[in-house]
């Protein structure tokens, strides 16, 4: 039915069309505009009047959006949802989408055309947003994608049950495998220990895996691996892919386990390799006397040495299947992962000591013979944790005894020794921090005048409610060098006495290579004036001479006097005494304690007297215990004696 202009329908699509929110206006076949809806005025803010009769590209901004429009019109009678932008009054720009449609007269001609444009600029403004913000996100996809590719890290993609989506160029470098051989595949076909199922549980359990693991690559090589794992979530809280980082650490562990002078496995190789073995041996090779290699030629051909050592027993080791480790300074071990008797153990021991003892090393145009000491224990049903302990007193032991070698037992009782060692210095260590170091003096008499005249310092230690002797601490004092506290514990004390009595102090071969002892005594006899007698002990075997001689030379020049103790112990040269310019030579107690009876000693004692009054020397007597032993001293014309018959060591002077 046809509207009535007039009628009320009429005027209910004129209220519609005015009401509506979208902007409805009509122009004629030139485009000039003919009437305006609300919305039109509203949206734009041009009033009616400003606009009717205006041409419609006065809001519209694209002629060539227009013209495109009113083509289609002509042509079929519209233009649907077609997006063009209006110019508002206040010269804002808006985003409208278009549907025209033509009215036609009685003729067939076009009467009007109806516009309906609806305000998208919102839409447009977010959809202008999203894209802008897509490109950012391809970007920075194209970025982290790029990284991911090019990182040094390997990196791979895996979906939740495991399986590989994606690789980076470093994880095919890594296992070398292609990201379509992955496809379909889990990590468990080249990850070997710890096993991929459980590292995936874990991830699973945890949301991560941190660990060391070894993995074959394609190859068939076995490389040591830092994996850190962990698993992304889903809106869900599930997970929905796993992401992996592998970083090479094959080199970097081969480096840690590796000694960099000879290129050997080291010592945390060793301990890593015996892990788990139930039935091994260790045997420990030591050269003897490197340091004096090292002193004599410098420490580039004793590095040199050390080379072609290792190699030499590698060389000797490889035969046999055996595993040959460079631990520090000149100590090597060799491992011998399977049962052997001692038999055949025996048998390749000596061979180890013929190849490398019979053959000198050629290095820096020299020829140097080497000889070695070795130390062998054995571990079995993973009893082995101390076995390089084990291994390392039975070489100290074969050295002790100069041995060539040493199988460790429970019989040598090398392990106790060494605990009794420990607990010697332990108690050492604490009395010279808890000052409980003491000095005892034993008299020294004159055996003509019989008359104390002078006195030994010894060295004591309080333990608890007891008094300890130095023969429990005196000698491991020396191998810790612990020793320099006590020479320094004994002049502290003594220096209160000498200007009143003369008092022997014990001094080692250490204490006089010792610079900081030596400067104290010097020290200590230029600032004050003192009746001191240095004792040298003849039994640790004086070798540079020249080096005891200049010391001796420098305390005597400040008054001091020189004793040879133990003399007699070892292998005594008078010349050389002579040399040191001593003032007195102490008889060692093994020649005095049954003179009175051993005529042997009678007449070794004898001899050393008669020479000693011929270079002008004063002779003392030790270990002088009974009224026998003391008579026949006299009786062979010593100067001095010195035991408990005399007076045993006190804590005071006994006068």
């Amino acid at each position: 039915m046809l509207l009535n202009k007039n009628s009320n329908e009429f005027e209910l699509l004129c209220n519609i069309i005015d009401k509506s929110p979208d902007i409805i206006f009509s122009i004629d076949a030139d485009g000039k505009i003919l009437y305006v809806n609300e919305s039109f005025t509203e949206i734009l803010g041009y009033s009616k009047e400003e606009v009717l009769g205006k041409h419609v590209l006065e809001i519209a901004l694209e002629e060539s959006i227009y013209y495109a429009c009113m083509l289609s019109v002509k042509r079929s009678g519209k233009c649907l949802n077609q997006e063009t932008f209006f110019r508002k009054k206040n010269g804002e720009v808006i985003s409208v989408v278009k549907n025209v449609n033509a009215v036609y007269n009685e003729k067939g001609e076009i009467d009007y055309i109806i516009v309906n444009a609806r305000d998208m600029t919102e839409l447009y403004n977010l959809n202008k947003q999203l894209s802008i913000l897509k490109k950012e996100l391809e970007k920075k996809y194209n970025i982290i994608y790029t990284v991911f590719l090019n990182i040094k890290s390997a990196v791979a993609i895996l979906d939740k049950d495991g399986f590989y989506i994606e690789q980076n160029k470093a994880h095919e470098e890594l296992i070398g495998y292609s990201i379509e051989e992955l496809l379909g595949k889990t990590p468990a076909i080249h990850i070997k220990e710890p096993s991929f199922e459980r590292i995936i549980k874990e991830i699973k359990s945890k949301g991560s895996f941190i660990g060391n693991v070894k993995i074959r690559t394609k190859s068939g090589e076995i490389k040591d691996v830092e994996l850190i794992s962990f698993a992304i979530y889903d809106e869900n809280g599930e997970i929905s892919n796993i992401v992996g980082i592998k970083e090479d650490k094959t080199q970097e562990k081969r480096n840690l386990y590796t000694d960099k002078l000879t290129q050997l496995p080291n010592r945390l190789k060793l301990i890593e390799d015996i892990k788990n073995l139930t039935n091994y041996k260790v045997i420990l090779v030591n050269i003897d006397s490197f340091k004096e290699i090292n002193d004599i030629y410098g420490v580039d051909l004793g590095d040199d040495i050390l080379r072609k050592l290792g190699e030499r027993l590698k060389h000797i080791t490889e035969k046999h299947k055996f595993m040959v480790y460079k631990l520090s300074g000149d100590e090597f071990a060799i491992l011998i992962d399977r049962y052997l008797s001692k038999q055949t153990l025996e048998r390749f021991v000596n061979e180890v000591i013929y190849e490398v003892e019979s053959k000198p090393f050629e290095a820096n145009d020299m020829s140097i013979n080497l000889d070695i000491t070795l130390g062998i224990a054995e571990g079995k049903n993973n009893k082995g944790k101390n076995i390089l302990g084990k291994a390392d007193m039975a070489l100290k032991y074969a050295k002790q005894n100069k041995k060539p070698y040493v199988f460790y037992s429970e019989d040598l009782k090398i392990q106790e020794n060494y605990k009794n060692n420990l607990f010697w210095i332990k108690n050492l260590r604490k009395a010279i921090e808890e000052d409980r170091l003491l000095v005892y003096f034993q008299p020294i008499l004159n055996n003509k005048t019989n008359q104390i005249e002078k006195y030994e310092a010894l060295i004591r230690m309080k333990l608890d409610d007891s008094i300890i002797s130095p023969y429990h601490f005196l000698d491991i004092a020396k191998k810790s060098k612990l020793y320099p506290a006590i020479t320094k514990k004994i002049f502290s004390i003594v220096q209160n006495y000498t200007k009143d009595y003369e008092i022997s102090i014990n001094l080692s071969i250490l204490d006089i290579f010792n610079e900081e002892i030596t400067s104290h005594i010097i020290y200590w006899l230029r600032n004050n004036s003192c009746k001191v007698t240095f004792e040298i002990l003849e039994s640790e075997g004086i070798t540079n001479y020249e080096d005891v001689s200049a010391f001796i030379k420098e305390v005597k020049n400040y008054g001091a006097k020189i004793a040879i103790d133990d003399f007699g112990s070892g292998y005594s040269n008078f010349a050389y005494i002579l040399k040191l310019d001593v003032d007195y030579i102490k008889i060692d107690s093994s020649l005095i304690k049954n003179i009175h009876q051993d005529k042997n000693s009678q007449i070794i004692v004898e001899t050393i007297v008669g020479l000693a009054k011929k270079l002008g020397i004063n002779t003392i007597a030790e270990f002088v215990h009974s009224k026998e032993v003391f008579e026949k001293v006299k009786e062979l014309g010593i100067d001095y004696s010195q035991g408990f018959y005399i007076g045993e060591p006190k804590p005071e002077l006994i006068t």
